[in-house]
């Protein structure tokens, strides 16, 4: 969204926006902040403009073929073939290509760089390129990043026919032999060799600029400190295979109590306290604050119905990590969230829910 908003023609009204548009930074950094910060050194006034449509509806697409066997010789054998391929590397982007040029009134060829002036205008001509994003995109171009480049593309097609000649763009599979394409490639790859400069300076692209810029990012390792500080206590492993699988195994209604108890946000003092949907935080026994610790296995109103809760291990009784699927600091790589004991919690949270609604009913 930040950079769609930058892209945005300059009669949008949405465009003007931009200049009051600020960064704020709160305790947990949304993805739309970290993306804005990302891309703070990058001048996006110079991101390209894209326009909501690209070819008004009459007018006539490019004829474009998805060909894996590659370019049949009876088909162009009198055409004017062009192809192209483009280089990334160094740093720098760089393109070449290599038009062939039937000789009239002699068998033969010859190949000409871009550079060079074609002389006649000829009738049919065939553009071949390995690229076959960029020739679906000619077929069909839409509101997508590149637009202004595809606008240019038109426009030379536009020249051509109206002088005549027929334009199509064949999509010949890489690595598919053609004499042709790799010329093209090396050309592109003389232009960007290692002390290659840019010839032109031409608008930066949406994606591109997104792309380099989630590349320079470091995959995050852990939540922010100041997020979840209840949910790392029970978990410290970020979520993963092993949260679905504590779930997959669960009803609507048992996940839905494992979730609040991971999370903290279970119906007990403590948190109603928090949202002031309660006077205290103290337990009805009157020993202590009502914590998830506290009512799993302090709590002595309940321990008729932690029996069954308590059975499924010796060791790990006491372990809020153990009991809730989560993973402690003490569990090593090879750990895995015990189903056992996280159903003894579900049973025991549900009976303690019926003797709730039992007591309020009475």
């Amino acid at each position: 969204m930040w950079t769609d908003i930058h892209t945005l023609p300059e009669t949008n009204p949405l465009r003007n926006t931009t200049s009051r548009m600020r960064k704020f930074r709160r305790s947990y950094r949304s993805p739309f902040f970290q993306v804005a910060d990302l891309l703070k050194d990058v001048p996006l006034d110079s991101l390209e403009t894209i326009a909501p449509v690209v070819l008004a509806p009459w007018e006539r697409r490019v004829r474009t073929t998805v060909d894996r066997t590659g370019i049949q010789q009876k088909e162009t054998e009198w055409a004017v073939r062009i192809a192209v391929s483009s280089s990334a590397r160094n740093n720098m982007v760089g393109i070449g290509g290599v038009v062939r040029l039937p000789l009239p009134m002699r068998d033969g060829s010859r190949n000409e760089a871009f550079s060079v002036t074609l002389g006649s205008r000829y009738r049919k001509i065939i553009l071949a390129t390995s690229n076959k994003a960029a020739v679906m995109a000619l077929e069909r171009p839409h509101q997508q990043s590149g637009q202004q480049y595809l606008c240019q593309a038109y426009d030379a097609i536009s020249a051509l026919r109206k002088a005549g000649n027929t334009i199509s763009v064949v999509w010949i599979q890489a690595g598919t032999k053609n004499e042709l394409l790799n010329t093209a490639k090396a050309k592109s790859r003389e232009a960007t060799r290692q002390d290659a400069t840019p010839q032109t300076q031409d608008p930066a692209m949406r994606s591109t600029a997104l792309r380099i810029a989630w590349a320079k990012r470091a995959p995050p390792t852990s939540l922010p400190d100041k997020v979840g500080r209840h949910s790392k206590r029970v978990d410290i492993a970020l979520p993963g295979k092993h949260t679905q699988l504590l779930y997959d195994h669960l009803s609507r209604s048992e996940a839905g109590v494992l979730a609040q108890l991971r999370t903290g946000m279970a119906k007990l003092n403590t948190y109603l306290h928090r949202i002031k949907a309660a006077p205290s935080d103290q337990c009805t026994c009157g020993q202590a604050r009502e914590t998830v610790d506290h009512f799993l296995f302090r709590c002595k109103q309940w321990d008729q119905h932690r029996r069954e809760m308590l059975q499924c291990t010796d060791v790990h009784r006491g372990n809020l990590s153990f009991y809730l699927g989560g993973k402690s600091p003490s569990d090593d790589k090879d750990w895995s969230p015990n189903m056992r004991a996280v159903s003894g919690d579900d049973t025991f949270c549900h009976c303690h829910r019926s003797s709730e609604d039992r007591t309020t009913t009475e």
